[in-house]
C-alpha cells in the first residue's frame, strides 16, 4: 500500500507486484475544500456564502522500479486516469455550480528510501494530460462543454509492503 498527501490532496494506492522489478498500480486520490460562511453587503443584507470543492481521482497502470542502492528504489509509472471535479459556492443569493469528468494519461517520476524490510519514505511527481468535459449551473445559464486538461502533481509517499 502506499499512502501519499499534498497540501491539499490524499492519496491511497495498492502494489501488485508482479517480479521483483515492476508492478501494477491502482490509486485512488481526493482533494476537498468545504466552507460554510455569509456575505453582508454595505447596506446590512446577509446571504450563504459557501463553498466547496471536491476533486476524486482514480489511476490504473504499470509501475516499473530500478534499484540504485541498497536502500533506495526510483521508479517510473504509466498510468490510465480518470476523475471527477465538483466545485460548488453561494454569491449574492445566487447558487453557481461546476462539474467536470475527465480521462487521460498520467506519468510519474519517483523515488523511495527503505527504512525497514517493508516500510519506505519517498516522494513523485506526477503529469497528467487527457479529455474533460464540463456542465455549468448558475441562477442565469446552463452551459456545457468539453475541452483538454494538463495537471502536474508533487506528493510525499509512505510505503508499506506486506
Amino acid at each position: 500500500m502506499q499512502f501519499g498527501g499534498s497540501s491539499n490532496l490524499v492519496s491511497l494506492g495498492v502494489l501488485k507486484f508482479t517480479s521483483g522489478h515492476s508492478a501494477w498500480l491502482l490509486d485512488l486520490s481526493n482533494s476537498a475544500n468545504v466552507i460554510t460562511a455569509t456575505s453582508t453587503d454595505n447596506v446590512g443584507t446577509t446571504n450563504s456564502a459557501n463553498q466547496q470543492y471536491i476533486n476524486l481521482d482514480a489511476r490504473l497502470g504499470k509501475r516499473f522500479y530500478q534499484t540504485r542502492h541498497p536502500n533506495v528504489v526510483s521508479f517510473q509509472t504509466l498510468a490510465l486516469e480518470g476523475g471527477l471535479a465538483d466545485q460548488a459556492f453561494d454569491v449574492n443569493g445566487t447558487h453557481y455550480r461546476q462539474t467536470s469528468t475527465y480521462g487521460g494519461l498520467n506519468g510519474e517520476l519517483g523515488a523511495a528510501y527503505m527504512l525497514a524490510p517493508g516500510v519506505s519514505v519517498g516522494g513523485t511527481a506526477s503529469v497528467s494530460a487527457g479529455y474533460l468535459s464540463f456542465k455549468q449551473n448558475d441562477a442565469f445559464t446552463k452551459q456545457k462543454g468539453h475541452g483538454y486538461y494538463n495537471a502536474t502533481r508533487v506528493l510525499v509517499a509512505l510505503g508499506l509492503y506486506f
